[in-house]
């Protein structure tokens, strides 16, 4: 029986380790960067909107109109997702001039309202309570305050519904 001697030159095996070590450092990174990403509960993709998935959990709609350039819309999703009773209540939705122009036309031209739209032309954000037949049923602009909070959690127990699923499990 002949045996082989296995000669390893330190150049390869060092290689070797420096990709393997690259390679688990490369993998941990990417893993972490899956983990981390924050989903965004404005966001909706086209095939789950809002009003889909308010009448599914028998939940209202609080939606945010953002101008080109806004100024405050940051401040203001930041407030309305810190506060635990409206994430119960309510569906968040983003209405933005650049990503769906045609609802956003379709709020800013309406009269009813001009006193709160008229902010979007100075680059200030607007946000504020639909139903599930899209009836506007509040609407404020700038930056909510602890006020503003009270009144969302009162809109919602007054118009509260039940969802499909509890119609459901309620018919014999």
């Amino acid at each position: 029986m002949i045996q082989k001697k296995i000669r390893l030159s330190w150049k390869n095996v060092s290689l070797f380790s420096l990709s393997l070590i690259g390679t688990s450092w490369l993998g941990f990174s990417v893993w972490s960067y899956l983990n981390n990403t924050k989903n965004d509960p404005w966001k909706r993709s086209a095939d789950s909107p809002a009003r889909v998935l308010a009448e599914k959990q028998g939940k209202m709609i609080l939606f945010l109109i953002e101008p080109q350039a806004c100024f405050d819309c940051k401040e203001i999703r930041i407030i309305l997702e810190d506060l635990p009773e409206l994430k119960d209540r309510f569906v968040f939705d983003s209405i933005g001039e650049k990503e769906d122009p045609s609802r956003y036309e379709a709020i800013s031209l309406d009269d009813r309202y001009s006193d709160e739209l008229e902010a979007l032309s100075q680059g200030r954000g607007v946000w504020g309570v639909k139903n599930v037949s899209e009836e506007i049923l509040f609407l404020k602009k700038g930056v909510p305050g602890t006020k503003e909070g009270t009144i969302l959690l009162e809109l919602a127990e007054k118009n509260r519904f039940r969802s499909k699923e509890e119609e459901s499990l309620k018919q014999p």
